[in-house]
């Protein structure tokens, strides 16, 4: 972690951006029923890119200064080879998975898998058997930090998913909240007036499980006052493209800043960060 303060002490003297997050594919196998992905966008690059194209986009962030990224897409795990090459090329590599395929072991970088609640909730969001190929694939391998997606159906469960997270071995839970911006449907999105409720539970189950929920005080209080237009380091900061390159401001193009659920956007700058030196380190560090 004491590594990112340096780059972004680094950053804020000469102005070099040194984390990106990227789309590597805009591929899955899986077709999650609140995924913004796939909503309000009709331009997918279906045909995968050769293995060379990524080689030359990620040596020309690496000399632009990058030394972390994140690998979303689609499935990232559908790009494995790509995957790999991010390990050659930079030091920190992250990566949004479904957990439905395994990544090899010799790539020993974070991996947050997403899972949004017990067997049959997750299953009724992800698809029938998601939850059971999670656990085969991944279970007490602590690269893993489990990523939920909080939303009305499923919120009451986030205690039974830090329970499932630490019975299999995983290295913790952290969470997002399904905040809107796109056409999800509203079965699933939390709007302002229901923040609160979503809030409360965020603290009692940090409470309860101080060292397995990664969620600092501060990311909560993030969630808490979601409106987030003027200043965002993780939108302002970092760069941010689409699988034909394109820069955007965060994960989509369409996102609502004022009414912000982004998981990344709560970590907010790593100086924020060591005021809660114990979930940062379980969160970005893999051992």
């Amino acid at each position: 972690m004491f590594y990112f303060v340096w780059l972004e002490l680094k950053r804020f003297i000469f102005r070099v951006k040194y984390f990106a997050e990227v789309d590597v594919t805009d591929n899955c196998n899986l077709r999650c029923k609140h995924c913004y992905h796939f909503q309000g966008k009709d331009d997918f690059q279906t045909q995968e890119l050769s293995i060379h194209v990524w080689e030359k986009r990620f040596n020309e962030l690496y000399k632009s200064g990058i030394r972390g990224i994140l690998l979303v897409g689609g499935e990232p795990a559908l790009r494995i080879d790509v995957l790999l090459l991010a390990d050659k090329v930079f030091p920190y590599v992250y990566v949004i998975i479904n957990g439905t395929i395994k990544i090899p072991e010799e790539f020993n970088h974070r991996l947050l898998v997403s899972l949004d609640g017990s067997r049959k909730t997750n299953d009724s969001i992800r698809g029938k058997d998601v939850f059971s190929k999670v656990m085969k694939n991944y279970s007490g391998d602590k690269r893993v930090v489990i990523n939920m997606t909080i939303m009305r159906e499923n919120y009451k469960e986030l205690e039974d998913v830090v329970k499932i997270a630490k019975e299999n071995g995983f290295n913790g839970v952290v969470c997002n909240i399904c905040a809107g911006g796109t056409n999800i449907s509203s079965p699933f999105v939390i709007r302002r007036k229901e923040r609160e409720t979503i809030i409360r539970e965020l603290k009692r189950v940090k409470k309860l499980y101080p060292k397995d929920f990664l969620l600092s005080k501060a990311m909560i209080k993030w969630y808490e006052y979601p409106d987030h237009r003027d200043s965002c380091h993780w939108g302002d900061e970092v760069l941010h493209f689409d699988v034909s390159w394109n820069r955007r401001r965060c994960f989509g193009n369409n996102a609502d800043c004022s009414n912000c659920g982004c998981g990344t956007g709560s970590f907010q700058s790593p100086l924020r960060m060591l005021r809660h030196p114990r979930e940062m380190m379980k969160i970005l560090v893999c051992s």
